[in-house]
């Protein structure tokens, strides 16, 4: 009986003095932690831009030239849609940017025209 009273008081010290390690808050500053932290690749944080929209009846002016981007066929209208729109001469296309509506020549890109939608 004394041999499994000794057992017993061991085995309830020996869970009394390990029951707090294993409690102890994990040490995130070991040095195998920190090793692996070089390895990793840094965060990039991107930025968001926002583009103002471009509103030609303000932003833009007779002889200046139409940004590239406004050069694509998806920007081209038809005159004849539009009533308040004169039949374009040699050389002059009308495009539609924002709602408002700007007369170009094409060999140039030069704004000719330009009326608020």
């Amino acid at each position: 009986m004394n041999t499994l009273n000794k057992a017993i008081v061991l085995s309830f010290s020996t869970a009394l003095v390990a029951a707090p390690a294993m409690a102890a808050p994990q040490d995130h500053h070991s040095p195998s932690h920190q090793v692996q932290n070089y390895h990793k690749a840094p965060v990039q944080q991107h930025k968001v831009v926002h583009k103002k929209a471009v509103n030609p009846s303000h932003d833009w002016r007779v002889g200046q030239k139409v940004p590239v981007q406004y050069h694509s066929q998806s920007y081209k209208i038809d005159h004849k849609k539009f009533k308040k729109l004169s039949k374009p001469g040699k050389n002059q296309q009308w495009i539609k940017v924002n709602g408002d509506y700007v007369l170009t020549n094409v060999m140039s890109h030069n704004i000719i025209k330009i009326i608020a939608g």
